[in-house]
């Protein structure tokens, strides 16, 4: 397994991704049949929708979204990354939140296992939520959009 390309794939998921709003990079890291650790949506088909969906909501909700990876590490086929997520929630709503124009300054963990091409095939993470939700909005609750 060629451990390079597979951390590249990963980092231009929340490097263009996530940070600069190219959704091509999600076809590219992902194997067509890449599941993740939770149920998805009804207009969600895949992990590669899903995925999609993600980075387009909070681009949305925070159009200054910044995404650096912190750590970025590898063994066999699974590749474990720390990332930082900042940005201004000045747009759209989040999780049910009106723009607040709070800063926002979160720390993600992945795991994803990939296969043979260096593609995602599983995702396991702790994205933050908590956190985000107090930095946003102190008290309020998440709301999942349908």
């Amino acid at each position: 397994m060629d451990l390079t390309n597979t951390k590249a794939n990963v980092r231009n998921v929340f490097e263009q991704g996530f940070g600069h709003g190219d959704l091509a990079v999600v076809d590219v890291a992902l194997a067509p049949d890449a599941t993740d650790r939770h149920e998805f949506e009804a207009h969600e088909p895949d992990f590669k929708s899903h995925l999609k969906g993600a980075i387009t909501m909070f681009r949305t909700a925070m159009p200054d979204l910044a995404a650096s990876v912190e750590d970025l590490v590898a063994e066999g086929s699974t590749v474990a990354v720390r990332v930082r997520m900042t940005g201004t929630h000045t747009g759209a709503d989040l999780f049910g939140v009106p723009a607040t124009g709070r800063s926002v300054d979160i720390e993600q963990f992945h795991f994803i296992a990939c296969d043979e091409q260096g593609r995602g095939t599983r995702h396991w993470a702790n994205v933050g939520a908590a956190e985000l939700m107090q930095q946003i909005a102190p008290g309020a609750r998440m709301t999942i959009p349908s």
